[in-house]
């Protein structure tokens, strides 16, 4: 979705993604900035206000991350940060490891490892809020954790990705 306009207003143009919730903004200098984690509500307000440049200044500019188009790619940032509040942050205990494919052992690929630590927060009978390594708390679906999971357990959460495959294991820890 994008919106373009005219006028001598310093906000030029804006862009939506719904997949990632970026807003890419184009200024009446030529830049273009890309806004991480907006809410699709201000860019619909951002496209009807009377006055955009205020509207922008007030609500987004200074509300949001952003990076200029070309620098970083905010695509992939979401995908992490959507991965990361499911799994938690890769943390300084990630150990690197090679995985091998027996059909091809000549060619490995390096793997990331990490660990983390879930607390039971709430179950109910489809769904689960855990808090993620003591930062936040994040909801899940209940067939991901193990049977026996109760209200307040402790979970060993480790997590092994490399090129095509991600391995979450997930352990009561009483």
């Amino acid at each position: 979705m994008t919106r373009q306009w005219d006028d001598a207003s310093a906000v030029r143009s804006v862009a939506f993604d719904r997949a990632t919730h970026t807003l890419r903004v184009e200024l009446g200098s030529g830049d273009v900035y890309d806004f991480a984690d907006v809410p699709e509500r201000l860019y619909d307000e951002l496209g009807h206000t009377p006055d955009r440049d205020a509207f922008f200044r007030q609500h987004i500019c200074d509300e949001f991350s952003a990076t200029r188009v070309g620098d970083v790619d905010l695509g992939q940032l979401a995908r992490e940060r959507r991965e990361d509040a499911i799994l938690g942050a890769p943390l300084a205990e990630q150990v690197s490891i090679e995985l091998s494919d027996e059909r091809a052992p000549e060619k490995e690929s390096i793997g990331r490892r990490s660990q983390h630590t879930w607390l039971i927060d709430v179950l109910d009978e489809d769904s689960v809020a855990v808090q993620i390594d003591g930062r936040q708390i994040t909801p899940l679906p209940r067939w991901l954790l193990p049977a026996d999971a109760q209200d307040g357990d402790v979970l060993r959460v480790t997590h092994e990705r490399s090129g095509s495959r991600s391995t979450i294991s997930i352990e009561v820890d009483r």
